[in-house]
Order: structure tokens, then C-alpha cells, then sequence
């Protein structure tokens, strides 16, 4: 076990997870994504059947968390002993590529909240428009602010940030709560509570396959589990329990929030999709001023949640890397040992270049990541096959989640798929290869094993 004064409680680990999986996406999506890909009937649809993909993936995680000693984190630990160190290396670099894209994620998309919260007098010092978004120097600043706070709480300490995150995660299940039953009394008694003309089209045509693509993003929250599981005080059988809980508050969280975008826009899919921000549109319109108010402390708290855990995560990730001497030298102190001031600083730098992308590139980043946390998927459900097979009890399901991996891989890369990768996913993903590829160069020790 950790020590004590990293160590996290049950609850706060759960927050975690629930927060890292319901981050500014989850208010973004349905009116960017699910209601005009496939309408409400298509992306519920989607959004059970990438639960359940989610839950066959997330066996392998459970399955091993069981049998990893109590000083040890899942991940880089199971990659390593399973399959090799270069792959525990790919698997490192591609799901903190994945970590570190959700948190300028949830950055970039306090400047979207801020539009809506502010008179657009505080829109100040125009700078430029990137891919039809204007840039702000007043929201840039602030975007900044943020990222340099949480930074700073992490620098602090991890039982820090693990008590502020509950904080949040608890103030965000209430809000969201809340909506749901305002946007319900406020219906007219002219509209039904659902469509009258839900087409079962939106689910033949398969039009919910992008929607299916981004779900390993989507609940990418509970992959952060095994990356801090040595510094929860609890069993490593509870620790379980926080991946199944973490999996159901998310499915719960995306339903609600996609079905109320849906109904308080009277399931106007063409309006959905003109409008800048649905959800924030259709809580307007209906609820008012006290719901706007209400769903601006509900995303708040998950972009706060999101910016939060995952830098948590993070550096949690790369500190297991460095334990297995697979982190670049950029990442070390003079004595080769794992620099938690040097991570964070690195990782607030690369956010810091996020909100003078713009909004609009969003989705690039959001496929990129999904690629990077899918890459990770693949490895930990490929390590639980070959830990069962070594122990001859490898069953049906266990070769169906290495399979499910693979599909997810699949929606993103190949060139006719709907889900498919645009061209400036391409540029940011070599990029971070080419990264990576430097990276390996740069460890020191490639063959030392790990620090014990």
C-alpha cells in the first residue's frame, strides 16, 4: 500500500472515475453528435450496445485487478508481465496521449460555457477565427486559469485533489438531477414525452456507428482506476466494485442528458443540429435562466472533474512507467527517478496550447483519444487472454473482449468507416508517434526492468 499521505478513500476514488467519465462531453455530444447522427432512438441505441462493449472490456480490467499485488497499479504492471516492455511502453504512451487530450478537452470547453454565461461584452480582445471559431484573449486567460489551478492542486498532493473531486462529482450528480426533473415539469401539455414518429430507420441504416466509435472516450473514466488502485486505502475487491459503479453512473449520466437535449428542443433534429449548443439551447428555451444556472454548475463540475482526474491519472500512469524504467528522460530528475513537478508542468504546458485551438477541432481530438484509449483496451484485454491461457481457464468471453478492442480499433481506422478518422486526427496522431518514437530513444536503462 501507498503511503498514507497519498492514499484515497473508496469514495474519492470513485469520484474519480464517475468524474473522469461524465466530462464536458456529456453535455456537447448529444447536440455535436448523437441526436443528428441517429436521432434519439439511434443514439440510445448506440449507447447501450457501447455500454455493454464497454462492460465485456471492462472484465479484463476486473479480472486482473484481482490478481495485481497490493504495491502495485494495473496497466504498465500487466502489459510488462504479460506481454513485453515495448509494448507496456505503447500501451503507457497511448493512453496517457488519451488522458492528456481529455483534459485540453475539458479546458477548451469552459470558452463554450463562458459564451453562454457572459454578456458577449466580456468577449474581450479579439484574436483571430480558426476553423469558424473566434478566438478571445479574455477567454484564453481563463481557460489558462484553470488549467494552472488544478495543476497546482495536484502539485499539492493527491489526497488534495482526490477530497476536491468528490466535492465536485457530488455537486454535478445533483444538478444533472435536477434538469431532469425541471426539463419533465416543464414540458407543454401539447408534447409527448417521447417522438411520435421514431423511425426504426435511425437504427437499420447504422448511421449510430460514430456514435459507437467514440464510447470508448465516452467511459474512458474507469480505465483511471487501475492507475490509481495501489493508493486506495480500501480491498482490492472494492476496487472492483468502483469500475462497475463508475460504468453505471456513465450509461445513466448520458441517457438522461441526451433525452432531455432531445426533448427540450421538441425533437427537432434539424434545429439540433444548426444549433451551436443544443443542450444549452433547449434548457434555455424551456426551463429558463434558474435551468441555464443549474447546468452551468452541472458541467463546471465534470469539466472541472474531467481537467482534475485525469491530470491525476496522468501522472499516475507515467509514475508506474517510471517505476518500470520505460519513461523518456524528460519526464525524470537528475537521479533518473520520477519528477511529479516536472509531469505536471509538462502536462499543463501541452494543455495550455488547447484553447487557442478554438472549438471546432474538438471532435479530431475527441477520435484521437479514443484511438489512444482504445490502443489500451486492446493490450489489457490481450494480457487477460494470455494470463488465462496460461492458467487453461480462457473462455469465450475472454477472446470475445480482445475482439470488441479490436472492433472499436477498427470503427476508427478504417478509410470506409463512417467513424473514420479525419485528416487533421492523422497529423495530430503522427505527431504523437513521432513523439513516442523519441520518447523510447530518450529511456534511460531500456533493459534495467522494474524499480523495486
Amino acid at each position: 500500500m501507498s503511503d498514507n499521505t497519498e492514499s484515497i478513500s473508496y469514495l474519492q476514488a470513485i469520484a474519480i472515475s464517475v468524474g473522469a467519465i461524465i466530462g464536458w462531453g456529456a453535455y456537447v455530444m448529444p447536440g455535436d453528435l448523437f441526436l443528428p447522427q441517429s436521432q434519439l432512438l439511434g443514439s440510445s441505441v448506440a449507447i447501450i450496445i457501447g455500454t455493454l462493449a464497454i462492460y465485456m472490456v471492462a472484465r479484463s480490467y476486473i479480472n486482473l485487478l484481482t490478481q495485481t499485488p497490493e504495491h502495485e497499479s494495473g496497466g504498465i504492471y500487466w502489459i510488462e508481465k504479460y506481454i513485453n516492455r515495448k509494448h507496456a511502453y505503447i500501451y503507457g504512451w497511448g493512453v496517457a496521449i488519451g488522458y492528456i487530450s481529455i483534459v485540453a478537452l475539458n479546458i477548451s470547453a469552459v470558452a463554450l460555457l463562458l459564451r453562454y454565461l457572459v454578456p458577449s461584452s466580456l468577449q474581450l480582445g479579439y484574436l483571430y477565427t480558426i476553423a469558424g471559431w473566434e478566438v478571445y484573449a479574455s477567454e484564453v486567460v481563463l481557460c489558462s486559469a484553470a488549467i494552472i489551478l488544478f495543476s497546482y492542486i495536484n502539485l499539492k498532493g493527491m489526497r488534495v485533489g482526490a477530497k476536491i473531486q468528490l466535492y465536485i462529482a457530488l455537486l454535478m450528480i445533483l444538478s444533472v438531477t435536477a434538469l431532469f426533473f425541471a426539463s419533465l415539469w416543464a414540458v407543454p401539455t401539447s408534447q409527448t414525452f417521447l417522438p411520435t414518429d421514431m423511425k426504426t430507420s435511425s437504427i437499420t441504416n447504422f448511421a449510430w456507428l460514430p456514435i459507437l466509435a467514440v464510447m470508448p472516450w465516452a467511459y474512458v473514466g474507469f480505465e483511471t482506476t487501475p492507475q490509481i488502485s495501489k493508493s486506495i486505502s480500501d480491498s482490492k475487491t472494492k476496487t472492483k466494485s468502483i469500475i462497475l459503479i463508475s460504468l453505471v453512473a456513465g450509461v445513466l449520466f448520458y441517457f438522461l442528458i441526451n433525452y432531455f437535449t432531445a426533448l427540450n428542443m421538441n425533437f427537432d433534429y434539424q434545429s439540433i443540429k444548426n444549433s451551436n449548443w443544443a443542450t444549452g439551447e433547449g434548457i434555455d428555451n424551456r426551463v429558463g435562466s434558474l435551468g441555464i444556472w443549474l447546468l452551468s454548475i452541472a458541467m463546471i463540475g465534470s469539466i472541472l472533474s474531467g481537467i482534475n482526474g485525469f491530470i491525476l491519472s496522468s501522472v499516475k500512469l507515467l509514475e508506474s512507467m517510471a517505476q518500470s524504467s520505460l519513461l523518456p528522460t524528460i519526464f525524470t530528475d537528475n537521479n533518473q527517478q520520477f519528477s511529479k513537478k516536472k509531469t505536471v508542468l509538462l502536462i499543463c504546458l501541452v494543455c495550455l496550447l488547447s484553447p487557442w485551438l478554438g472549438r471546432n477541432y474538438l471532435l479530431d481530438i475527441v477520435t484521437m483519444a479514443s484511438l489512444g484509449i482504445t490502443v489500451g483496451f486492446a493490450y489489457v484485454t490481450t494480457a487477460d487472454l494470455i494470463n488465462e491461457r496460461k492458467k487453461q481457464q480462457a473462455g469465450l468471453l475472454n477472446y470475445l473482449s480482445v475482439f470488441i478492442s479490436v472492433i472499436f480499433i477498427s470503427l476508427l481506422l478504417l478509410p470506409f468507416s463512417p467513424a473514420a478518422l479525419s485528416l487533421n486526427a492523422y497529423i495530430l496522431l503522427a505527431f504523437f508517434i513521432i513523439l513516442g518514437a523519441i520518447g523510447y530513444k530518450k529511456i534511460p536503462s531500456v533493459g534495467s526492468g522494474r524499480i523495486t
